[in-house]
């Protein structure tokens, strides 16, 4: 127990200087005792080894030195020691769902001997918390309850349920856990419905639920149901397939089908609490024949694109390598000399490099002679032209300065010479 007091003050209190503390009486089983005695500069004190609940009287005297050192008490005060905290924690408790929001709590109330205070249990405190949750919500009820039922739960998911009695002063301890789960409700429609393939007589349709999870509670099953829209039959009811699968995604085949027709598709999801509504219509299409379906085409075709533009740029990177590279060999390479073009002439028939003195005089037959006269259109002046062949040929070809002539056959001035 704490107790705190005025300090004593040489005019205004009874007694005489000098003060060398203070003396904290306690009554005791119908007497005062001294507990404890401070020094002249403390003004409180803490008193121990009192019993709970129990009420005491306290009051405190200054003490000087010498004869009658002890002055007067101070008036008494009447205090009542805190309660323990409860000694047991609620039991029987029960947890039940009552609808896909709510649980009901229940337990026994708590003796009053284990409230460890003559008042008795005030309260009672319920902790929750979905499984795995690292935090816990928490409302008091009033101790002449033994049950509540706690709201605005999560559909179809487990919860940790723990209870608390409380006295005017403490909480006792928490009781042991106990586990429900809220009940399921209808299930929301499938999403992200799609059909990502089709055959000549199947398609493909694919789904999955909506998050969080536990919102589609138990899924036992899923239901296909398709129209053929186009062309359009005469008994064109719906046609309905079952999925068993419990998983939050599927893919399901429909098969048996005719070819190059339009099918609207929709599923519904089916759980302990009944069927969900239904998703929104997807379409599907049987294609004429054999082969992938135009969703698995699109791919086809897209991927394609890409290679062949990958093969473009390689090209378009080698040309420019090729290029910069021959660009550089030719910046490399010195300058050719330029040709010479002085021609030498000789003083016969102006033929360039004609040397008479370099002749031949004797007279050899040449065979394989061609008796035609062709015009060299690079040659002098001269027209060496046989007026007897009406065909005219030209060598259009341009001989460069290193090109080398034929001696002549013959040293007779007349004589046809030939040109190789």
């Amino acid at each position: 127990m704490g107790l705190r007091w005025n300090a004593w003050s040489e005019e205004d209190d009874i007694g005489d200087p000098p003060l060398v503390g203070y003396d904290v009486f306690v009554m005791k089983d119908g007497d005062w005792v001294v507990d404890q005695r401070v020094d002249q500069l403390t003004t409180s004190a803490f008193v121990i080894n009192l019993a709970p609940d129990t009420e005491y009287m306290f009051r405190v005297a200054a003490v000087r030195e010498g004869t009658g050192r002890t002055g007067p008490v101070s008036p008494s005060n009447n205090i009542i020691t805190r309660c323990k905290k409860p000694s047991a924690s609620p039991t029987g408790s029960q947890v039940s769902a009552i609808n896909p929001k709510e649980l009901e709590v229940t337990w026994e109330h708590l003796p009053s001997e284990s409230a460890e205070c003559r008042s008795g249990v005030t309260h009672y405190t319920i902790y929750y918390a979905s499984t795995g949750s690292t935090s816990s919500n928490s409302f008091l009820v009033f101790r002449d309850t033994s049950s509540s039922t706690i709201s605005e739960l999560d559909t179809y998911l487990d919860y940790t349920i723990q209870l608390t009695a409380s006295n005017k002063d403490a909480e006792g301890d928490r009781s042991s856990e106990t586990m429900s789960k809220t009940l399921e409700e209808v299930a929301p429609a499938p999403i992200n419905v799609a059909i990502p393939q089709s055959t000549t007589s199947s398609f493909t349709v694919s789904w999955s639920t909506p998050l969080p999870s536990n919102i589609n509670g138990n899924i036992q099953k899923y239901i296909i149901r398709y129209q053929q829209t186009d062309p359009v039959l005469v008994d064109g009811d719906y046609k309905s397939e079952e999925v068993l699968n419990g998983a939050f995604e599927g893919e399901h085949t429909v098969v048996d089908l005719t070819a190059k027709s339009n099918y609207s598709v929709q599923v519904q999801t089916v759980n302990g609490a009944g069927s969900s509504n239904w998703s929104e219509p997807v379409n599907a299409k049987t294609i004429q024949s054999g082969g992938p379906s135009g969703a698995s085409i699109g791919p086809i075709v897209g991927g394609a694109m890409a290679t062949l533009f990958i093969i473009i740029l390689v090209i378009i990177l080698l040309l420019v390598i090729f290029r910069r590279i021959k660009h550089r060999r030719l910046k490399a390479e010195p300058a050719a000399s330029p040709p010479n073009n002085t021609r030498e002439t000789s003083s016969k028939h102006e033929n360039p490099v004609f040397d008479d003195s370099n002749q031949d005089h004797n007279t050899y037959e040449d065979l394989n002679t061609d008796t035609n006269t062709y015009q060299d259109l690079n040659t002098d002046t001269p027209n060496y032209q046989n007026l007897t062949d009406p065909h005219t040929y030209q060598d259009l070809k341009k001989p460069n300065t290193d090109v080398t002539y034929l001696e002549p056959i013959t040293s007779d001035p007349g004589d046809t010479y030939e040109e190789i």
